[in-house]
Parts: C-alpha cells; sequence; structure tokens
C-alpha cells in the first residue's frame, strides 16, 4: 500500500481510527521511512500542541476545526494527487496555527520541555535557565522551554511577577502575557497581567524595556520608573512616571527610599496604604533619606520606624494622616 486514506488521518489523530484503518495506516508506515518521519513529525505537532499548557482549549479547537476542514477542502481539490504531499500540506497547517494560537516555538525540530510553575500561597523564586530570577506572586504561573533553545528567551506570563533579567544582548529575553509583551536584554520589571479591571501594568525598574500590545495598542518604549498600562477595552497604551519599587514591594515585603524626601516617602506610604497623608509645612523638606523598611500591615508600626530617623509626629483621623515636627 502506497497511499494512504484521508479519514484515517482525521480518525488517528482524534483517536476514533478503528482496527482496520490502524493496519492500513501501520501498512503505509511500512513503505518507507520518508513515511515514518512525516508521520511522525505530525502525530508529534498534534499531540505535543494538544498537550501544551501553554495553548488554551479554544485555540487547539480552533486547530482542529481548521485542520479538518483544511483536509477536506484538499480532498476534494487533489483527489488525484499524491497523498504524501497531503500529509505535508496538513502537518504544515497544525504547526501554524498551533504557533499562532498557543505560544508553542519551534518543537518540531527542538527536543525542548516545556516546564510549568505555579506559585500557590505563597511568593515563589524561581531561576531560570540563564540564571534569570522571577519571582511569582501568589496565583501566578510561568511556563518556558526547558533549556531556552533558539535565538531568544521566551517567558509566558500569567498573574504578576518580578524579573531580574540577567544581560545576553544577542539572546533577547521577552514575557508574554495576554495583553502584551516585554521585550528586554537585561533589566529589572514587574509585569502585572490580568488585573481585575482588565488592565496590565508593566512597571521598569532598572534598564529599558520595549512594551507590545497584542491587541493593536502599539509599542512603547520604557526607562526606569515608568510605568506602562495595557488596555485591551480602549485599545491602548498609557506610559506615565512612577516610583516603580513600589510595584515590586510584595515579592520581599521591604519599602525602598533611595535620596527621598518626606513628601515622597509620604507619597509612596499613600500608595501602598491608601491613606491620605499631608506633611506639615514645618518639617524639613530639604533632607533626603535613603533605607529600607520592612512593610507592615498596620501603618502605624511603619510611621513609628521612620519616625525616629526622620524625626516627625503624626495623628490620625480616620483615613487621613498629619505630619508633624
Amino acid at each position: 500500500m502506497s497511499e494512504i486514506n484521508n479519514k484515517i488521518i482525521k480518525d488517528y489523530l482524534v483517536g476514533k481510527a478503528t482496527a482496520k484503518e490502524m493496519e492500513q495506516l501501520a501498512e503505509w508506515l511500512a513503505v518507507s521511512e520518508e513515511n515514518q518521519k512525516e508521520f511522525f513529525e505530525m502525530d508529534l505537532a498534534y499531540h505535543l500542541g494538544k498537550n501544551s499548557q501553554i495553548a488554551s482549549s479554544k485555540k487547539i479547537e480552533e486547530a482542529e476545526t481548521k485542520l479538518f476542514n483544511q483536509i477536506k477542502e484538499y480532498e476534494e481539490k487533489t483527489i488525484n494527487n499524491s497523498r504524501i504531499h497531503l500529509f505535508r500540506y496538513a502537518a504544515a497547517i497544525v504547526v501554524a496555527v498551533l504557533l499562532i494560537g498557543g505560544g508553542l516555538f519551534a518543537f518540531l525540530y527542538q527536543s525542548a520541555e516545556i516546564t510549568t510553575i505555579t506559585a500557590m500561597n505563597e511568593v515563589k523564586k524561581v531561576v531560570l535557565p540563564d540564571k534569570s530570577i522571577v519571582w511569582l506572586n501568589k496565583g501566578t504561573t510561568i511556563s518556558y522551554a526547558e533549556d531556552f533553545d533558539g535565538n531568544e528567551r521566551k517567558v509566558n506570563l500569567k498573574g504578576e511577577a518580578l524579573f531580574k533579567v540577567t544581560k545576553n544582548a544577542k539572546k533577547p529575553f521577552i514575557v508574554k502575557s495576554d495583553a502584551a509583551s516585554a521585550k528586554v536584554l537585561g533589566t529589572t520589571f514587574n509585569f502585572k497581567g490580568q488585573a481585575a479591571d482588565g488592565k496590565e501594568v508593566i512597571s521598569l525598574i532598572e534598564g529599558r524595556l520595549e512594551v507590545t500590545g497584542l491587541n493593536g495598542e502599539g509599542k512603547v518604549v520604557l526607562h526606569p520608573n515608568q510605568k506602562a498600562t495595557i488596555s485591551k477595552d480602549s485599545k491602548a497604551i498609557t506610559t506615565e512616571n512612577s516610583y516603580a519599587p513600589i510595584d515590586a514591594v510584595w515579592h520581599d515585603d521591604m519599602i525602598p527610599f533611595s535620596n527621598m524626601q518626606i513628601k515622597e516617602i509620604a507619597h509612596i506610604l499613600e500608595q501602598l496604604y491608601d491613606y491620605k497623608i499631608i506633611v506639615n509645612s514645618k518639617l524639613d523638606n530639604k533632607r533626603t533619606y535613603t533605607g529600607v523598611i520592612k512593610r507592615s500591615k498596620d501603618i502605624r508600626t511603619i510611621l513609628d520606624g521612620l519616625s525616629y530617623t526622620i524625626s516627625f509626629h503624626y495623628t490620625m483621623n480616620n483615613k487621613e494622616i498629619t505630619l508633624t515636627e
């Protein structure tokens, strides 16, 4: 037997092949090594994509539908042509659809395994194959190729993570979420995906970062202490200046201050604790402070600690705090 019926291809891929069809398939595979290689590639592409945690069930369903529609259409148009060519055509469809829909890369000719890590009820520190370090916030998942094969270092993100990327100018580091991707050579940044309001926020702590919206929002380049907010609803990316380290306080519970005046420190505490803080004009606003303080659930613990260094008194009235001499 030198040809294979196209229905057998479909039935085998979805696990519905009959004993007779399996026998026919075995005969076809025995004809040549070329048949075996082509079938192996197609089977690997289909099932690797199907089982990948990167590809969503919706994308896989779309891949199946497109594949089978294309096979049917191709059958009708080329009924007298070589079935071997159909194999190549169908395999190419599977690979293309899964590459676009699921985020898989170069799996046909590489043996890279996909590693998936999830932080459950605590912050999790992960060291990537290139020695880059990632801290995953609670409930966050990342997926990446075990050996970072290829010309890029790709990480898929669901949730929030802090990245400290090892520099490698020849191999860019790319983090991709549902709505955006961030491309770097070596930098530290916080990537908050899937926020409750449907927006994603990327804050750059050091280095340089290229942020691209994946739904037509455009592209921006961030510099230290800038953040980009990607909105799928409005199809836009907005940028703003912001003290980026506070967006990453969650990873170690340490609040850093670098050459900051008391008003700047008050502004940071307002963001972290949702209080309005008023700084009395008599306080020395020219002096700057550098250091870190451990975050506490109660802002009064933070104020008590800072008051020893900065020398101030404070009063609280509901959600308003006043700092005085």
